[in-house]
C-alpha cells in the first residue's frame, strides 16, 4: 500500500502544479491580450459612433444646401415676378384699379406726377450706367388721389406691399373733410432694364 499512496501523492501535486501553471499562464499570457482586445473593441465602438454622427451631419448639410438653394431660387423667381423686364403699365394700372375698387375708394384718380427740376434724369448717364451684363431697376412714379374712410385707406395701404408688382409708397398726404377724407399717395413702380 505504501507504493500506491506514493503514486497517488505524486500525481496529485503534479496535477495541482499543472493546474496552477495553466491559471498562472492565463493571467500572465492571455489576460493582457484580453485587455488589449477589450480596449480595441471600445475604440471601434467610439469610431463607429463618430462615423454615425458624421453621416448624420453630412445628411443634414446636404439637406440644408438643397433647402437653402431652393429658398434662394424662390426669392429670385419672386424678384423677377415682382420687378418685370418691361414697364407693363397696363397690368399695373389694372392691379391698382382693382385695389381701389376692392377698398371702396371714391373719386379715384391716377396721374403721373411732374418731375421736379424740369427734365427727367437719364438713368444711363455717366456714373449711372449698369455694369456689363447686369440689369438695373427703373422707377416709374404715379400719384393717386381719392376720397375714403380711415379704415379703407388703412386697408388699401396695407395691400400695397402685397401687390403682384413691387410698389413703394413715396408719400401719403391726408386732408380731412366732414364726411370723408381726401388722400393723395405717391407710388413708385419698378421694372428691370439692362444687358
Amino acid at each position: 500500500m505504501p507504493s500506491r499512496w506514493f503514486r497517488k501523492e505524486g500525481i496529485l501535486p503534479v496535477a495541482l502544479g499543472l493546474a496552477a501553471f495553466g491559471v498562472a499562464s492565463y493571467f500572465l499570457l492571455f489576460a493582457p491580450e484580453l485587455r488589449t482586445i477589450r480596449s480595441l473593441r471600445a475604440e471601434i465602438a467610439a469610431k463607429d459612433a463618430e462615423v454615425t454622427e458624421a453621416m448624420k451631419l453630412r445628411t443634414e448639410v446636404a439637406r440644408s444646401r438643397v433647402g437653402e438653394a431652393a429658398q434662394w431660387e424662390e426669392r429670385l423667381r419672386t424678384w423677377e415676378r415682382r420687378v418685370p423686364p418691361t414697364p407693363d403699365t397696363e397690368h399695373l394700372l389694372a392691379e391698382i384699379a382693382e385695389l381701389a375698387v376692392r377698398h371702396d375708394l371714391m373719386s379715384f384718380g391716377l396721374t403721373v406726377p411732374p418731375i421736379v427740376g424740369g427734365a427727367a434724369p437719364d438713368p444711363t448717364a455717366a456714373g449711372a450706367a449698369p455694369a456689363q451684363g447686369k440689369e438695373e431697376t427703373v422707377e416709374t412714379r404715379f400719384r393717386l388721389t381719392f376720397r375714403s374712410t380711415y379704415r379703407n385707406l388703412a386697408e388699401f395701404l396695407d395691400e400695397i406691399p402685397r401687390a403682384r408688382r413691387l410698389l413703394t409708397i413715396r408719400s401719403v398726404s391726408v386732408k380731412e373733410k366732414a364726411d370723408a377724407m381726401t388722400a393723395e399717395i405717391e407710388l413708385s413702380a419698378w421694372h428691370r432694364r439692362g444687358r
